[in-house]
């Protein structure tokens, strides 16, 4: 009987440590996958190998379907004209649509928060904090010891109120005011960005396609002086080697064909940007021919800066970043002097005690209390001195930013002016070319059938003419392209009117 109770102790004792090595290493296992134990498990192992997620994490930090870009472009807002997607339909899809225009909105909107935030100090604070429970409290007396045994809940009600902050209030208000300016103001230069973006990214397209098309007649034109090469060879007229140069135009005019193609979609990919759809997005805008060309921009160099600096949106956003910080050294100034306030309680005391057997008092009883506060720190440890120097260095560099910007905005409408200027000229120099350069090509064909030219001139011709038609092509968007960046340097760029 004995030996069989030692065996059944000694078995229980062997349960008793399995499970208790058990617990221990289950609990070894679930420590040593917790970030507060091994924090280097969750980072890349090595100095040389990619960081690989855990547990699913991949998945984790995966862009969610609903949240990626459009794949089919949505119905504009305003009508367009001739075609569904034109420069003003693409432009009011790019405002609606174009995630940066949201992240400038969401910070203008905060900044309105921040704003009304800034003005809660002109009113006053009220809360109600209410306290209850129950104590039991022992009390030593000569020769023995009390019990206190009480039940007690206190509402209260907490009145506080600045009346004087010599200034405080309203350089906060101020301060958040401006930044609200700067914000709105931001958003609208940002809305100019997307709308310039767009245009750009619109002429390019077209004028990817109008290269396609240039390309494609001057294969034409490079298989026609091919025929004629050939038959004037089939005829003993024309040499191999003149055949086999006439080969080469025509392989070279099929590479830049390719290399249109390419350029077509490149700029349908900066299209997709602007507009904040994906790339694979089926996109189609009309030709560039079907575009008016501007004759001028009606006003003088001086004029366009002077507007300039009076309206564009960023020196604005930074003439009210400057107020700001102007504010902000009002604010840190009137921290060296007190606030005077007042502040008062209301409340009721409700309790139910019994002290060492006696009989059980409930009491219920009001109290308050009104008082003047003033609230002055002498001496800081010279935080708020450097809190002064700190806010007139921000200041002085937003007026040194604001500086730079005009300097820049000034710079950006100089440019702009004279590259329309010579866009302009370039445009009616590239007309004027191109007509030579076909009347030169026609002649140049009709002498080599003839047998009066060789077939070097015949293919310079070639040469040209297709350089002419590139020419033309790069011109009209070049002019296009620079006169919206004339109003977008001036920060003078049109939204599309809302149906």
């Amino acid at each position: 009987m004995k030996a069989d109770f030692e065996k059944r102790c000694t078995r229980r004792k062997l349960v008793v440590a399995a499970i208790g090595l058990a617990l221990c290493a289950s609990g070894c296992t679930y420590f040593a996958e917790q970030p507060e134990v091994y924090p280097d498990k969750f980072a890349a192992a090595e100095s040389d190998r990619a960081w690989t997620p855990n547990h699913g994490g991949a998945i984790e930090y995966t862009i969610p379907m609903q949240d990626r870009p459009a794949s089919t472009l949505p119905e504009p807002r305003v009508t367009g004209v001739g075609t569904k997607y034109d420069l003003s339909a693409l432009i009011d899809i790019a405002l609606s649509n174009n995630p940066d225009t949201r992240v400038t909105w969401d910070q203008a909107r905060a900044a309105a928060d921040a704003y009304g935030v800034s003005r809660a100090p002109y009113y006053p604070v009220v809360s109600s904090p209410v306290s209850g429970g129950y104590e039991r409290e022992i009390f030593e007396l000569p020769g023995q010891n009390a019990v206190l045994r009480q039940w007690q809940i206190t509402p209260m009600l907490e009145f506080t109120y600045i009346l004087l902050d010599f200034g405080r209030r309203d350089a906060g208000a101020a301060a958040a005011r401006a930044q609200l300016a700067a914000a709105n103001f931001s958003f609208n230069r940002k809305l100019q960005d997307v709308v310039f973006a767009t245009q750009r990214a619109f002429y390019s397209i077209g004028a990817a396609k109008a290269a396609v098309q240039a390309a494609e007649e001057n294969v034409e034109l490079a298989k026609t002086d091919d025929d004629a090469v050939s038959r004037r060879v089939d005829l003993g007229l024309a040499t191999e080697p003149e055949l086999l140069l006439s080969r080469q135009t025509v392989a070279q005019s099929q590479y830049d064909l390719a290399s249109a193609h390419l350029l077509v979609r490149e700029a349908q990919a900066n299209m997709a940007v602007a507009l904040g759809v994906a790339a694979n997005t089926p996109l189609d805008v009309p030709n560039l021919a079907s575009i008016p060309i501007p004759a001028g921009l009606g006003s003088e160099v001086d004029q366009l800066i002077e507007t300039a600096v009076r309206s564009r949106p960023d020196l604005a956003a930074q003439v009210a970043t400057l107020d700001a910080r102007r504010a902000a050294v009002d604010q840190a100034k009137a921290q060296f002097y007190p606030t005077v306030g007042v502040a008062g309680t209301y409340g009721l005391q409700a309790w139910q005690y019994k002290y060492d057997g006696t009989r059980t008092v409930d009491a219920n009883q009001p109290q308050y209390t009104a008082v003047l506060t003033i609230n002055w720190d002498i001496f800081t440890g010279f935080k708020r001195l450097n809190d002064v120097r700190q806010a007139e260095a921000n200041r002085d560099a937003a007026g040194a930013q604001l500086e730079s910007l005009e300097v820049d905005a000034i710079s950006s409408v100089w440019r702009a002016y004279y590259e329309f200027q010579t866009a302009l000229s370039r445009y009616q120099y590239a007309k004027a070319l191109l007509a030579a350069s076909e009347e030169s090509y026609d002649a140049n064909l009709d002498t080599y059938r003839q047998g009066l030219s060789t077939i070097v001139e015949l293919l310079t011709a070639d040469r040209d003419l297709a350089n002419a038609r590139y020419t033309i092509v790069q011109s009209r968007a070049d002019l296009l392209t620079s006169s919206a960046a004339v109003a977008y340097a001036v920060g003078a760029i049109e939204m599309p009117r809302r149906p």
